[in-house]
């Protein structure tokens, strides 16, 4: 029954994540791809309708609204392969005499004292997108209307 406003939201999905990489890769956020290669999109029925669901990496939200300084501590040591990860897609390279690890462990140490600032590629990229499809949106809701009315009669 309905089909276009399915239909419309998959195109709003695609659209979004297409965004949402573009704005990744214009900030460059995204050195190693992992994050814009995560970001995905499913269009599900429920009792209440459709929704419109993106998914992506753990830390992406984190990305976007920013962090602020840990007051936990020290730094977490699961975090060391992912910024040497990240180094390397940086190409970054510690100074002479140190390490691949303890540059990744100075790193993540003052993102814990300091925190780092939001790059916000997110709610940026939904709002472009409802805006371009609003009115196929307006449009869908219609249609599913009045099929609805007119099964109906």
């Amino acid at each position: 029954m309905a089909q276009p406003l399915f239909k419309t939201l998959e195109k709003a999905g695609e659209l979004i994540v297409a965004k949402m990489r573009q704005n990744l890769k214009k900030q460059k956020i995204n050195a190693t791809g992992t994050l814009s290669s995560s970001i995905s999109y499913t269009v599900k029925e429920t009792n209440d309708g459709y929704n419109l669901l993106i998914g992506m990496e753990d830390y992406g939200p984190i990305v976007d609204s920013g962090r602020g300084s840990s007051k936990s501590g020290g730094p977490r040591q699961t975090w060391r392969p992912k910024i040497i990860q990240w180094m390397r897609a940086k190409r970054i390279t510690p100074k002479a005499g140190v390490s691949m690890e303890t540059a990744a462990f100075l790193i993540t140490r003052k993102i814990n004292a300091k925190g780092y600032r939001p790059r916000p590629f997110i709610e940026v990229s939904i709002d472009e997108v409802i805006n371009e499809v609003y009115t196929d949106i307006e449009r869908s809701t219609i249609e599913v209307v009045e099929k609805s009315l007119l099964k109906r009669k």
